[in-house]
């Protein structure tokens, strides 16, 4: 009898450009946790010289941490809101 394995939660992407319009071909495998798959990320950070940033995408969510990677070093990019002007005194 075969057993029964839960979808995991977190599904990594990673690549060399980020289009922000990326496909399946950017997709490296999922993650029981979070925290495993950012363990894949400083992995890749650390050997993958081609690879330039990363996505962790939460399935239950729908939301995801977008990652740049430069001279093996990561940091988090933080969405940022479109510019809205200041309201105009009346």
């Amino acid at each position: 009898m075969k057993r029964y394995t839960p979808a995991k939660r977190y599904a990594l992407f990673t690549g060399a450009y980020n289009l922000m319009m990326g496909g399946i071909k950017d997709l490296k495998r999922s993650y029981a946790t979070e925290k495993e798959a950012y363990k894949e990320v400083e992995h890749i950070a650390k050997t993958d010289p081609f690879t330039h940033w990363a996505q962790i995408f939460d399935k239950k969510t729908d939301t995801a941490k977008v990652y740049r990677i430069k001279d093996k070093k990561i940091t988090e990019d933080k969405p940022q809101d479109c510019p809205h002007p200041e309201p105009h005194a009346a």
